[in-house]
């Protein structure tokens, strides 16, 4: 029985993978079952066994890159680090699980291709966006980030910065992500601090 369950589960995280690299590429309408079914050696009928459907299969996916945010975020959080180096451990680790979890990029573009759309704003960009908020007026109380700037415009700079990364990342290169955004923190850091 054991034995069994661990097939399921493994069967379960390459139709996982396989549709990740389907979302990443193709976007949710150009995603066909049928290719994630052949990346992992399934028939159709097995891939419908794990996931009903191709919303449930995007779904499961997204809360990947809900589960990330949240883990990275509590574990800025938890930190005894000043704000302003849980800014940049959070916009780090971002950049470094975009770089090397296709779970997650391919997340990220089934939330914005969803905005696009029209839908809700995704909640875990708000989310992030908040909780970058609330860390960047503790850096300004710590007297890290000039108290001048507006809380919201600075996030939403660092965040133009990760995702701004990551988007121009097929011409500037993929396995240079997270040093892109070190770079840029660099320069940015300057103008935003009091010194």
């Amino acid at each position: 029985m054991a034995g069994k369950q661990a097939r399921s589960l493994q069967t379960y995280e390459r139709v996982l993978d396989a549709a990740a690299v389907e979302f990443a590429q193709q976007g949710y309408p150009n995603t066909n079952l049928q290719r994630v079914a052949e990346r992992t050696g399934l028939t159709k009928g097995a891939l419908y066994g794990h996931f009903s459907s191709k919303e449930e299969l995007a779904a499961a996916l997204v809360e990947r890159l809900d589960e990330a945010v949240r883990t990275l975020a509590d574990t800025a959080d938890g930190s005894q680090a000043p704000a302003l180096e849980k800014l940049r451990s959070l916009t780090f680790s971002l950049a470094d699980r975009l770089n090397t979890d296709i779970r997650v990029t391919a997340a990220l573009r089934l939330v914005l291709d969803n905005a696009r759309a029209g839908a809700e704003p995704p909640a875990v960009l708000s989310q992030l966006r908040e909780h970058t908020v609330r860390l960047v007026s503790d850096a300004q109380r710590e007297q890290d980030i000039s108290p001048e700037l507006p809380p919201g415009t600075v996030t939403d700079l660092l965040l133009a910065v990760l995702f701004g990364a990551h988007c121009t990342a097929p011409v500037a290169g993929w396995k240079e992500l997270p040093g892109r955004v070190r770079e840029m923190w660099d320069i940015l850091a300057p103008a935003l601090c009091n010194r």
